[in-house]
């Protein structure tokens, strides 16, 4: 048996990502998050993680295969007027983890990276080898994360798969963190028939189903020889009033849209390659946008 863990298994890739790994039979899954309990199978063994307790972490992790890492303590909006929240809540608990995973004897972490925020502003499509230049807190830290892990590599010989996930949407995920777009929209239609919108509508992003995600991440488990970055984007990118439209054709209410003051914290556009992922998984297909937003939709009715 394969031991693999997860470290931010209560989060929304998280939860997902356990979900596609526990139909996989030679796994033995050890799921780690900062809560006391966990929030997927109770079947799996839960471990409620501290990254300044090195005794502990040498304990859970010695003898990993591989380790996802998907855990972060903020959003772009939240370090934005405060940046030392990054360096303390992600940054310094990342290293603590590296410099034990390289020494226990860890032979690959795939971590979850930000493509919204680390290329900075793009006119042109951006491929992984592109010039970053991250203007918010948030995106400067998981750049220098990914460098971590080129440093962990050099020093350690310990391999390591980077996705820099776009904007991700689907079933279960937590809007109150003030992160997702097309749940939030959902949620707003379902209940107040009405969607606030920051700037003119003309923001572009790029968006990709949560089952997608996990598909994608799973395949990390495949070759744990090499080191790879991958943008992790659907061929839908859109701005966000093109987004409102394929919405309106998926729900069943009527609703109102508002615009409001752009937020600085937020990138005005983003345009990502995705021929590297595609090309490593060419048997891979996306779920089509209206398909995927018509499940999350049906998810969060039969919720309320």
């Amino acid at each position: 048996m394969r031991k693999v863990a997860i470290i931010g298994s209560n989060g929304f890739i998280g939860r997902h990502l356990t979900e596609r790994l526990m139909k996989e039979q030679d796994l033995a899954l050890s799921l780690f998050g900062k809560s006391d309990s966990g929030s997927v199978n109770n079947d799996l063994p839960y471990h409620r993680i501290d990254f300044f307790n090195k005794a502990e972490l040498e304990k859970n992790f010695a003898g990993m295969e591989v380790v996802y890492y998907l855990a972060s303590e903020t959003i772009p909006a939240t370090s934005w007027e405060n940046p030392s929240l990054e360096i303390e809540k992600n940054l310094i608990p990342f290293i603590n983890f590296l410099q034990v995973a390289a020494t226990t004897g860890v032979r690959k972490v795939v971590f979850v990276s930000s493509a919204g925020t680390i290329y900075g502003t793009t006119n042109d499509l951006v491929t992984e080898d592109a010039n970053k230049n991250p203007f918010s807190p948030y995106g400067i830290t998981k750049l220098t994360m990914e460098n971590y892990l080129r440093y962990y590599r050099v020093k350690y010989g310990m391999q390591y798969d980077i996705f820099r996930v776009s904007n991700v949407y689907g079933e279960g995920q937590n809007t109150a963190k003030g992160l997702g777009i097309v749940n939030t929209f959902l949620e707003k239609i379902i209940r107040d028939k009405e969607v606030k919108i920051f700037g003119d509508g003309n923001t572009v992003r790029n968006y990709i189903y949560v089952k997608d995600v996990a598909e994608l991440l799973s395949r990390s488990l495949n070759n744990l020889q090499s080191s790879e970055t991958y943008n992790v984007s659907s061929n839908n990118t859109l701005s966000i009033n093109d987004l409102v439209k394929i919405i309106k054709t998926v729900v069943a209410e009527e609703f109102k849209v508002v615009y409001t003051d752009v937020r600085q914290s937020d990138n005005s556009a983003v345009f990502l390659d995705n021929s590297r992922i595609l090309k490593a998984h060419p048997d891979f297909k996306f779920s089509p946008i209206e398909e995927g937003i018509a499940r999350t939709y049906t998810f969060i009715k039969a919720s309320k």
